[in-house]
């Protein structure tokens, strides 16, 4: 029987793992991306309808989840679409792994972590290296100075950016920044960027993006 396969799905981490995902031979059908409610602005659901397009440039079916009201609408979404495998992008928060290793037992689903316990600066290198880039969405004012605000992470500009910014981690793992991923190997074409705007919300700054 064929593979069945979902990811949940916002930034580059999510979709480099769905990427290593589909080099192992599993197929995802299926993104999830899921709506929560955080005391401060999140660059990714800024940013949803850009996420809508990114899903059609690879020809997979978006589903946006809404947890303010608990998990049941996720658990419904995984027996609906029928699926063997989840994949997900964490690298260092266990929590998180344990919550959906939680659900995807009881469900009887596999899961998937390609980037998890893995070097964030090797992840990083890998992914660029892979003809990934991926512009800085959302930043932590706190840490990052709002210049980079709008930045394109690419195998050309990453050592500069890592070498202006030795004190973070390179994957943005603790909310240094948030981005979206403009170029990869699982679009039909790259992201063509129309027009931005930038807005701040106390320590944070994030632009919302027009695409085609």
């Amino acid at each position: 029987m064929k593979m069945k396969g979902a990811a949940l799905f916002s930034g580059k981490d999510s979709l480099y793992s769905i990427y290593l995902a589909e080099k192992l031979g599993i197929p995802i059908d299926y993104l999830i991306t899921f709506i929560t409610t955080f005391n401060r602005p999140s660059g990714h659901l800024e940013n949803i309808n850009a996420l809508k397009k990114i899903a059609e440039k690879m020809n997979k079916q978006l589903f946006i989840i809404d947890l303010k009201n608990g998990i049941d609408g996720f658990i419904n979404l995984l027996n609906r679409i029928n699926i063997d495998t989840l994949v997900s992008g964490d690298v260092f928060i266990e929590d998180h792994v344990k919550w959906l290793e939680n659900i995807c037992k009881k469900l009887n689903i596999s899961i998937i972590e390609p980037i998890f316990h893995r070097s964030s600066l090797d992840i990083l290198k890998e992914m660029m290296e892979e003809k990934f880039k991926a512009m800085i969405i959302c930043i932590d004012n706190n840490i990052l100075s709002e210049e980079w605000l709008g930045f394109i992470l690419s195998k050309d500009t990453l050592d500069y950016f890592l070498s202006k910014n030795r004190n973070i981690d390179p994957l943005g793992e603790n909310g240094e920044y948030h981005t979206l991923v403009l170029e990869c190997p699982l679009y039909k074409n790259p992201v063509k960027l129309l027009s931005w705007r930038k807005y701040r919300v106390n320590n944070y700054s994030y632009i919302v993006c027009e695409i085609d």
